[in-house]
């Protein structure tokens, strides 16, 4: 485990460097990530985390002046194998949602512990080392886990189909219908039916 930590690379992208240095200082003392605050104006805050080549960025909510979408598009172009994280100030569903909308790969939350970023840095990185081939949101496995029949929900769902109707259209249960719709949305690791359609959609798994 600490050779793995010793080769993540991460950046933090925000706009509070007391904040953030620190961050970054004790990621790297403690937890043996190597880790650089990346502040400043957007657009120079995303050249300097390009030059630095990370393995994960996490990428403050509040930075970007609403333009969060457009530097997770510059990173993404620049560095197609980065995985990159959101920071929230809590993992709402609003958050989520946010996060798979802007093209992000998770979201860590501020509210809680120090550990939980490590951890989440980790983790990431070790998707990005098994993903074989680079694209926005990449999780290959994703796709392999749904059922044909998980996948006909999921099709149904991007098209704003309720629940209900799912149950109607397939000729199944509601309860059914709904298990279905519940394993779709573990399966790819979100926390609402439009979180899971977008993920879907950003993966390839589902036409955009």
């Amino acid at each position: 485990m600490d050779e793995v930590r010793g080769r993540v690379r991460a950046a933090l992208i925000g706009e509070q460097p007391m904040f953030f240095q620190s961050l970054a200082h004790w990621l790297c003392s403690e937890r043996g990530i190597e880790a650089s605050f990346v502040g400043g104006h957007d657009s120079c805050a995303v050249q300097q985390c390009l030059a630095f080549a990370p393995d994960v960025a996490v990428v403050d909510q509040q930075s970007g002046n609403g333009s969060l979408a457009s530097i997770v598009a510059t990173l993404r172009a620049g560095l197609p194998t980065t995985q990159i994280l959101l920071l929230a100030e809590a993992a709402t569903p609003e958050t989520r949602e946010a996060a798979a909308a802007s093209g992000c790969n998770g979201l860590v939350a501020k509210n809680e512990s120090a550990d939980s970023l490590a951890e989440a840095l980790l983790t990431a990185r070790g998707d990005a080392a098994a993903t074989a081939t680079p694209s926005p949101l990449a999780s290959p496995g994703r796709s392999l886990r749904l059922t044909v029949r998980e996948r006909e929900v999921l099709h149904l769902l991007a098209g704003g189909t309720s629940t209900a109707a799912i149950g109607q259209r397939l000729q199944i249960a509601r309860n059914t219908a709904r298990a279905h719709v519940q394993r779709v949305i573990e399966k790819l690791g979100a926390h609402s039916k439009l979180e899971a359609v977008a993920v879907a959609r950003r993966t390839g798994i589902i036409n955009p």
